[in-house]
C-alpha cells in the first residue's frame, strides 16, 4: 500500500466517523448538505443530509490536521 492510498484510508475512515456522528435527516424539513472534501486533490470524499436545526451557527467546518 502507498503513502497515498494510507492517507486515503484513514481520510475516509475519519470522514466516515465525522459523518456518521451527524444527525440524519427525516425528508421532512429544511436540510444541509455536509461535503467532506480532500484538501490535498479536491475530491468529495463523502457526504451526508442533515436539518437545518441540529447545525451549529456556521458556514464552513474545517478539520485541520494535527501537527506530529
Amino acid at each position: 500500500m502507498t503513502g497515498e492510498q494510507r492517507r486515503l484510508e484513514a481520510l475516509r475512515a475519519m470522514a466516515g466517523e465525522l459523518l456518521a456522528a451527524l444527525p440524519a435527516w427525516s425528508g421532512e424539513s429544511q436540510y444541509l448538505l455536509v461535503t467532506v472534501i480532500d484538501p490535498e486533490t479536491h475530491d468529495r470524499i463523502g457526504h451526508r443530509f442533515v436539518p437545518v436545526a441540529d447545525v451549529p451557527a456556521v458556514r464552513h467546518l474545517r478539520l485541520v490536521r494535527e501537527a506530529s
